[in-house]
């Protein structure tokens, strides 16, 4: 399940995917956008959560093993708004990988800037680089923020770009204790292919 920017991010990047999908996280809470309904895919689409529910075909934790899902079963995964959640994130990292076709798309979505908020738990927020550290069998062949502003993504070009973009969207704002810098809520949406 994703938000409206990690849709239109996936729609205008890959059109349709030849092939079986996964979606980790894909439990419908009702205040998230369906993938599984908005996506041209030609095989079979699998829903993976910890919880079931509606857009849950296997319940499981993907931290802890493949939850009986074949190795090189799919050719796009997706991973929204999850890394987040998982305590040991370069173990589903590796499984995610394990998973997925040679030449395979793998989508992320990640918190950069956010609240807390635990669902059930929340342990980490990740720049760009961090995800490539936790995917290193994925070439990346594209990575952004994203806001609140729908339908507008901020292409990263290399680690000087990204601290640019969060410099110029930093506002200052008074407070008793003098200005203070604050970003946005901003999360990093990336796309690339297993080798």
């Amino acid at each position: 399940m994703g938000d409206p920017n990690q849709l239109y991010y996936l729609q205008s990047r890959l059109r349709r995917v030849e092939g079986s999908v996964l979606e980790v996280g894909s439990k419908d809470y009702g205040s998230t956008m369906p993938f599984r309904e908005r996506l041209d895919y030609t095989g079979s689409y699998v829903g993976v959560d910890m919880e079931d529910g509606t857009g849950v075909d296997v319940v499981g934790d993907l931290s802890a093993g493949l939850c009986g899902l074949e190795p090189g079963q799919f050719s796009l995964v997706i991973c929204c708004s999850v890394l987040e959640h998982v305590q040991r994130p370069w173990l589903m990292a590796d499984h995610l990988t394990q998973l997925m076709r040679p030449g395979g798309y793998l989508f992320v979505a990640v918190p950069w800037v956010w609240r807390y908020h635990g669902y059930p738990e929340d342990y980490y927020r990740f720049s760009h680089r961090g995800v490539m550290v936790l995917f290193p069998q994925i070439e990346w062949s594209d990575h952004s923020f994203a806001t609140y502003i729908q339908g507008k993504t901020i292409p990263i070009r290399d680690g000087s770009d990204a601290q640019a973009i969060c410099d110029r969207l930093a506002v200052m704002s008074a407070t008793p204790e003098g200005n203070q810098k604050y970003l946005p809520y901003m999360q990093v949406l990336m796309l690339g292919n297993k080798r």
